[in-house]
């Protein structure tokens, strides 16, 4: 079983693994091909436009300032896509505010009908080709008054007179920490372009989806199991993932709610970064409270929430939410999480491994997309590959990964508890039916020697055949165990009554091999004998039957019968914990037996004087 629980664990693991790096592989490249830029030009002439896009990466010319006329102004290179903070353009070093004309060159096969794809150009633009403006997204300003920040993407469509084009984009940016052209541009024919878009929508989208559904599976996870600490943090961490995401991705939350402000849309952002590395470190410490007991972390904790609170209550003011305060909030949680989880992991706690590794991965995968915006990592495989999302569902999944686990340890806690239950009731029976059977051949060893002889060998018979089963490593045996138990009991009582009892068994063959509770037919024929036999011969049949599904067993006499005060009173007894009561330890403990294993009773019908039947129905099995 333990071998079989390491493979499944094996599979998991590996199942989430291969989830993982196929939503970060899932590459949209072959939508699309890349063009190194080099100077400000392109050349597209020979490019088939009809069947991909193509993305305008590279070193673009910049004009830093406010004038129209780009060629009165000095000129430098910037990297797109790519903030121009810090950059530095004629000996200038930019801040991250500031006003900006982008220009290039391109040159398309033919004139006709084109498209360009743009997405979170820091904070306004206007689309100029060939000096002609196409479109504006929010209002150019020279200061944070007069600028009407949006970042809603745009699909914009054009027709292109001649073949060269000089596409320009004025970018202003007193909003944002970073300014300028941060995500890729895209241009090419209506159709392939528009194909593109939409298959990068459903690709974002579909993470949206994943999401979701870890949040629901985590939210029904949490109620079914009695409100567990860690699937509630985890499930807050991956709603604000899926906010922060809806955002990232430029194209869903903007989309969709396009009268967000940016001051909004970047609260928004913010706070969700923040309760996602909330939700966290509340998940480690539910995991292990005992590590988290040191002033260091509390300090943390209220720095995270303290920080959080000023995000939520208070206007958007840029030193909240720039970088320098920003980053190391993030370094210093990032830091204190990872020695926490590898003191776990030293000190060999439960599940810490998987944690640790989980924790690791999205770690790494956050930084390396942080440098991915900023430096735009062009590494072969690896230019599409979306670090961040990879980095989330590896950690979510890794950490359903340790919930599944725990849940099968405590299953497996609660079954072996529940089966050492059943030994313990099922092990209740046997002194009870050895002391009337020694006390039976104490009374014979004074009258009748050979008699106590006989019985001595049919008890050794007996014992043979019901310990052949260990109550204590097995909850089932099989039918035909028990109902040789049942004859080799009734042969014992027989030489203490003379072959007053005739038992009869009718049982198909191929019902015999089925699981059944130990010692639940043979205290029953036990009762008829003890409490049915009056005089002459005792009739017992013992029946087995199927239908629907499960099988019906019936234990008749033709003895004296049940009141119907016992037979009250003994429905009454059966409730107790224990598996005794006042009617005796065999009915009740049987009733309890098969209350819990399979949510049965026993059902008695009976009349003074002409015999009593007592049924019950357990599953089929093979």
């Amino acid at each position: 079983m333990k071998e079989k629980n390491k493979k499944n664990r094996k599979a998991l693991l590996f199942l989430i693994l291969s989830v993982c790096l196929i939503s970060g592989l899932v590459s949209i490249r072959n939508q699309y091909v890349s063009n190194s830029i080099t100077d400000g030009y392109l050349n597209l002439s020979k490019e088939k436009l009809e069947e991909k896009a193509v993305q305008l990466n590279g070193v673009w010319k910049f004009y830093e300032g406010t004038s129209e006329d780009t060629g009165s102004q000095v000129s430098g290179s910037l990297e797109v896509p790519g903030s121009w903070r810090g950059k530095v353009i004629d000996g200038k070093k930019l801040g991250k505010h500031g006003i900006g004309v982008y220009e290039l060159r391109v040159k398309v096969p033919s004139p006709g009908d084109y498209c360009m794809k743009l997405n979170y150009v820091s904070s306004a633009y206007q689309l100029y080709i060939n000096d002609k403006k196409i479109v504006e997204n929010g209002k150019i300003g020279t200061d944070k008054s007069t600028e009407t920040p949006s970042w809603a993407p745009q699909l914009v469509y054009f027709h292109a007179d001649q073949s060269d084009l000089v596409i320009r984009i004025k970018v202003s940016n007193f909003h944002c920490n970073n300014g300028g052209i941060v995500l890729p541009v895209y241009i090419g024919k209506q159709v392939p372009l528009f194909r593109f878009h939409l298959i990068n929508l459903m690709k974002n989208i579909g993470f949206i989806g994943i999401l979701a559904g870890m949040a629901c599976y985590l939210y029904v996870f949490n109620w079914c199991l009695n409100k567990k600490a860690q699937s509630i943090y985890l499930w807050i961490f991956c709603i604000s993932v899926l906010v922060a995401a809806s955002i990232i991705d430029g194209e869903s939350l903007v989309s969709i709610y396009p009268f967000l402000t940016i001051d909004e849309v970047l609260k928004t952002e913010y706070v969700s970064f923040m309760v996602q590395i909330t939700s966290i470190q509340f998940y480690l410490w539910s995991m292990y409270p005992e590590l988290g007991k040191t002033h260091p972390n509390r300090f943390l904790k209220i720095l995270d929430l303290f920080y959080t609170a000023v995000l939520i209550f208070l206007p958007v003011m840029p030193v909240l939410y720039d970088d320098m305060v920003f980053i190391p909030i993030l370094f210093v949680n990032a830091i204190c999480y990872f020695f926490k989880i590898a003191k776990a992991f030293q000190l060999k706690k439960p599940n810490a491994g998987p944690v640790f590794l989980g924790y690791c991965v999205f770690i790494v995968s956050c930084v390396l997309q942080i440098v991915d915006i900023q430096h735009n990592i062009n590494v072969k495989y690896l230019s599409d590959f979306n670090f961040y999302y990879f980095g989330v569902l590896f950690f979510l999944l890794s950490q359903g990964y340790v919930l599944a686990v725990n849940v099968e340890d405590t299953f497996r806690q609660s079954e072996l508890a529940h089966e050492m239950e059943i030994a313990s009731l099922q092990a209740q029976i046997s002194p009870h039916f050895l002391f009337n059977i020694l006390h039976n051949i104490y009374c014979l060893m004074d009258t009748n020697v050979n008699m106590a002889k006989n019985m001595l060998m049919c008890l050794s018979d007996f014992l043979r055949v019901k310990y052949r089963f260990d109550y204590r490593t097995y909850t089932l045996y099989q039918l035909k165990e028990e109902l040789d138990l049942v004859k080799a009991y009734v042969e014992l009582e027989n030489v203490r009554m003379n072959g007053a009892l005739k038992l009869e068994i009718d049982a198909p063959d191929e019902l015999l091999s089925n699981g059944i509770l130990p010692l639940t037919i043979q205290p029953l024929v036990e009762n008829s004998i003890k409490h049915g036999y009056q005089s002459g011969e005792l009739n017992i049949l013992i029946r087995v039957m199927e239908a629907g599904g499960r099988l019906v067993i019936n234990v008749e006499d033709d003895g004296r019968g049940i009141g119907p005060e016992t037979i009250e009173t003994i429905d009454k007894g059966d409730t107790s914990k224990n598996g005794t009561s006042k009617s005796g330890v065999g009915i009740s403990n049987i009733n309890y037996r098969l209350n819990i294993c399979f949510q049965s009773r026993l059902v008695i019908e009976s009349q003074g004087l002409k015999g009593t039947k007592i049924s019950f129905q357990i599953p089929k099995r093979g």
